[in-house]
């Protein structure tokens, strides 16, 4: 039965590959969507797996970026027991850098800020002010441990002399998308315009990941000479470590309960809510990919009516022949699983080969991957999608009877 199903498939190529093609595109886009989905899960957690410590920040604002807090509350949150480290930043999106506006992978000028709001967000430059000497005591601080090597022009981390001074640690990232006037990136001891003021690179960093690498961390007092409307008294955030980083869910509760206006979070609670961000992309990904398939599934019922419509004179001699109502039911509903089944094979392929020339182009740690259960859902979901699509045009051939079907099939 297999091999009579197949061999009918084979005798019409042209109809069997468009049909393949309707099929193999929507499964092309369940497993590319997902293998995104996935990758930047995977990309978030390795980023927030290097930060080890608890982020306190205005209550209700999403990032650093938008957070204001009394610079006093500092000594406050020393006081917590098993706080082990208070350090102060200033967090903003940083002026102008060399004159122009880097969004995304373009460096667009001033005056074409118009482009700029079609690029991605993810790609601004971040202003971080440390207090440094707070920051001299964290184990766990991520840009000092991302510096490159001596013998790769890392240079060196801030000190507690570059306080007050226009010094800055820029990533890798960054000197690429900002190079020298000789067309090189820049490097340690070079100058870089940030807001028109001119800072020279004391280090170079990379922690491979998107999120991390577009932030220039300079001293606190530096930032705020920098950004206009950020007072003295005031800090975006204070990065918390603690004595032992198993207590950091007990000890942002305590935080939370002792101060109003003050989310404390941990790292996990950050997984936490990109996860059900990620979950509710899923969902609407699904609903998007559920139209793709329908068409799919719509494809796949039209080739087989087509067949069957055609083969009315075959189902009539088989029937004479002793084939049974679900003999007929059968082979129709196996020619279209293997549609499917091929449909859920070419898929897989077009995706695999998407996603290595996608690999070569992507940076900033973003890896898109394919793992055995994405592909075997992609293959399911396509031989299920094919098979019920076969349904009823396998129901339509298999109530024919057998004289009836012969004439029928004779007079086209």
């Amino acid at each position: 039965m297999g091999r009579f199903a197949w061999r009918n498939l084979m005798t019409r190529p042209l109809r069997t590959v468009l049909a393949l093609i309707g099929l193999s595109i929507p499964i092309l886009g369940v497993i590319g969507l997902y293998s995104v989905s996935g990758s930047l899960r995977d990309l978030v957690g390795a980023t927030l797996n290097k930060i080890q410590g608890l982020m306190v920040l205005r209550e209700g604002q999403p990032s650093p970026v938008f957070s204001d807090l009394p610079a006093n509350l500092a000594d406050k949150l020393r006081a917590i027991p098993g706080v082990r480290v208070v350090a102060p930043e200033i967090w903003r999106i940083s002026p102008p850098v060399d004159g122009k506006i880097a969004i995304g992978k373009n460096i667009l000028k001033k005056d074409g800020f118009a482009q700029a709001m079609a690029q991605s967000i993810l790609d601004m430059p971040i202003v971080q002010g440390q207090d440094i000497a707070a920051h001299m005591n964290l184990k766990s601080a991520v840009y000092p441990r991302a510096l490159l090597p001596a013998s790769e022009g890392g240079g060196r981390y801030l000190e507690p002399s570059d306080a007050g001074k226009n010094v800055v640690v820029i990533s890798t990232k960054i000197a690429r998308e900002h190079p020298g006037p000789d067309g090189k990136p820049k490097r340690v001891g070079d100058s870089i315009l940030i807001g028109g003021t001119k800072f020279e690179i004391v280090g170079l960093y990379s922690t491979g990941s998107m999120f991390l690498d577009v932030v220039i961390v300079m001293d606190i007092d530096a930032a705020r000479r920098l950004i206009s409307g950020v007072s003295p008294e005031s800090v975006s955030s204070f990065y918390v470590e603690t004595d032992d980083p198993a207590r950091n869910d007990a000890i942002a509760e305590t935080i939370e309960r002792e101060f109003r206006d003050v989310d404390a979070r941990s790292m996990s609670e950050f997984q936490a809510n990109f996860g059900m961000l990620m979950g509710q992309l899923d969902k609407f990904l699904l609903m998007t990919v559920s139209l793709a398939l329908l068409v799919g599934v719509v494809g796949i019922i039209n080739t087989m009516l087509m067949s069957t419509t055609e083969r009315f004179v075959e189902f009539g001699v088989l029937r004479t022949n002793g084939w049974s109502k679900r003999d007929v039911l059968t082979l129709v509903t196996a020619e279209s699983a293997f549609l499917g089944l091929l449909s859920g094979l070419l898929g897989c392929v077009l995706a695999f080969a998407g996603a290595t020339i996608a690999n070569q182009f992507i940076t900033g740690g973003l890896r898109l991957s394919l793992p055995l259960w994405l592909l075997g859902l992609g293959i399911g979901l396509s031989v299920v999608t094919g098979t019920l699509g076969g349904l009823y045009p396998a129901w339509r051939a298999a109530r024919l009877v057998p004289m009836e079907a012969i004439r029928a099939g004779g007079s086209r």
